[in-house]
């Protein structure tokens, strides 16, 4: 086999063995400085339309509180899809979904643990790449959860290796065939503010995105950030507390130095709406299929 053929043929993914990876769990701990550091991370405090609202995330004092949406962010852990065993060709993976569920407020100091396990892995054939569902429990110590992480990474290269589930779950559709009953615009984190800027490995082609060229592309954590905070605001009151779930799809590339719009539909059910966000510079939907859960009035 030529160099070129063994560059063509994809990488066997592992099923058995991404089911039971042996997951360490992590115990990391967290203060109010990394609260304050990961509001400012997702531009926290720069909206003109919600800076008053946001001094609750920024401000050093005892009425500090926490953003829900910094669980996604905490006992991170490493790259575990880097490790060759795994069968991952993770220089073609794609973060696709997230989504948090808050069980308890998070505080603005704990210590937590993390447990980490892969809830399933969907084959869409060969040449049609495979899809995985992760999930990061992170838990006090007597073991009382207080969010869950889902992550949906897209396996570009991992297609055919023999699963038996063949479909991803649908996505929530928007109804967007009508108006949106609330929408909000925030700014992204200036090209300066440099916590969240997507790792140099996977910059790639984004460098050349039409009406981005030149702006440091952003991580969907930092994204999905910026989403909560409107979300918050238009439907929370800013009252952090109150999110129970986000759950959304990551549809194109976000940049520093960007404007995002946050379309919110209302369900008829109390305490659930829809959203998706919209790069107003660019006219793209960058964030989709969204869903909120919340404490109503």
């Amino acid at each position: 086999m030529s160099s070129a053929d063994k560059q063509s043929t994809p990488m066997q993914l592992n099923y058995d063995a991404l089911m039971n990876w042996p997951f360490e769990p992590l115990t990391a701990s967290y203060d109010k400085d990394d609260c304050i550091a990961y509001a400012l991370g997702i531009a926290a405090g720069d909206g003109p339309a919600i800076t008053a609202e946001e001094q609750q995330y920024i401000s050093d004092n005892e009425q500090l509180k926490a953003l829900p949406m910094m669980a996604i962010v905490l006992n991170e852990g490493t790259m575990w899809t880097m490790d060759p065993a795994t069968g991952i060709d993770w220089r073609k993976t794609l973060h696709a979904e997230e989504s948090i569920t808050i069980h308890k407020p998070i505080a603005s100091a704990a210590t937590l643990t993390a447990n980490y396990h892969v809830e399933e892995i969907y084959d869409r054939g060969p040449g049609k790449g495979a899809f995985m569902y992760e999930q990061r429990v992170l838990s006090e110590a007597d073991n009382s959860p207080v969010a869950t992480i889902r992550i949906g990474t897209f396996l570009m290269g991992n297609g055919g290796f023999g699963g038996a589930a063949t479909h991803t779950p649908a996505p929530i559709k928007v109804p967007a065939d009508r108006a949106p009953d609330q929408s909000l615009d925030l700014a992204t984190p200036s090209s300066d503010n440099t916590r969240y800027h997507l790792g140099e490995q996977f910059v790639g082609a984004l460098k050349n995105v039409p009406g981005a060229e030149g702006k440091p592309p952003l991580r969907g954590v930092c994204a999905f950030g910026v989403a909560g905070r409107a979300l918050l605001h238009l439907a929370c009151a800013d009252q952090a507390q109150r999110l129970k779930h986000m759950g959304l799809r990551y549809k194109a590339p976000i940049f520093a130095d960007e404007t995002l719009r946050t379309e919110l539909w209302y369900d008829d059910t109390p305490g659930k709406a829809y959203f998706r966000v919209i790069c107003v510079e660019r006219d793209t939907i960058v964030m989709d299929n969204g869903v909120l859960e919340f404490e109503p009035d």
